[in-house]
């Protein structure tokens, strides 16, 4: 979308300059998206790295739109979502998980077993909430369940799970995988529950932040060993 769009709408359409502004920013809205998981790279997002252009990863030029398809999650991290932010309606595989459109079996990195990594983030569009990874070591068994059995730890700070979200950009965030976890192939998910909806809150209160929010996620194929050799 380039500075002419509000020339272009006030050809096409009758429209004051005002509402061609209007409907521009509209339009915007619903193109720059909301965020994706980059690196280790989400089954949508592979494509965007240059080292796996050779394995021909499937393009999604809507990876940063993975939202359960706009279904609010009254809980956390999200129960009426696929696992990878497809739509919970679509049937199996859903397009993000394994053997879905998007699936590929492409080992995005492998990693030590306690090593911290680095995963970063593009958030295109802030919907303030915070951010969450979980691990789930076994790709036969792609369930909510499996990556509950490990959400991942910060390495800096007290070693909590989440991550505030206060703009757009690149978030870079250091985990801790877990010790006694090993896998030739498993799975990182990336949660982002967003805190822009106002709803009730425990104590009886309508807050910002409260009640059902939109959740974004990614799910990123990766092994874990106890030693590599690179």
């Amino acid at each position: 979308m380039n500075l002419c769009c509000c020339d272009f709408l006030r050809s096409k359409m009758k429209t004051s300059p005002y509402q061609a502004i209007f409907i521009t920013f509209a339009i915007l809205s619903l193109v720059w998206g909301h965020g994706r998981l980059i690196v280790p790279p989400s089954r949508s997002s592979v494509w965007r790295l240059n080292q796996f252009v050779s394995q021909n990863p499937p393009i999604n030029l809507n990876d940063n739109e993975l939202h359960c398809d706009g279904v609010l999650q009254a809980d956390e991290p999200g129960s009426n979502c696929g696992v990878c932010g497809d739509s919970i309606l679509q049937n199996i595989p859903r397009d993000n998980e394994i053997n879905g459109n998007f699936y590929r079996g492409i080992i995005t990195d492998s990693y030590s077993a306690g090593q911290i990594i680095e995963v970063q983030t593009d958030i295109t569009a802030t919907h303030r909430g915070h951010m969450e990874w979980r691990l789930c070591t076994d790709p036969k068994n792609e369930t909510q369940a499996c990556f509950n059995q490990h959400v991942l730890h910060l390495a800096t700070g007290f070693g909590g799970t989440k991550v505030p979200v206060s703009k757009a950009g690149r978030y870079r965030t250091k985990l801790l995988l877990p010790e006694a976890v090993q896998c030739d192939h498993c799975i990182i998910q990336w949660n982002y529950r967003g805190g822009n909806k106002r709803g009730m809150c425990e104590n009886g209160m309508r807050k910002l932040g409260c009640g059902p929010q939109n959740t974004f996620r990614g799910c990123s194929d990766v092994s874990i060993l106890l030693s590599i050799h690179k």
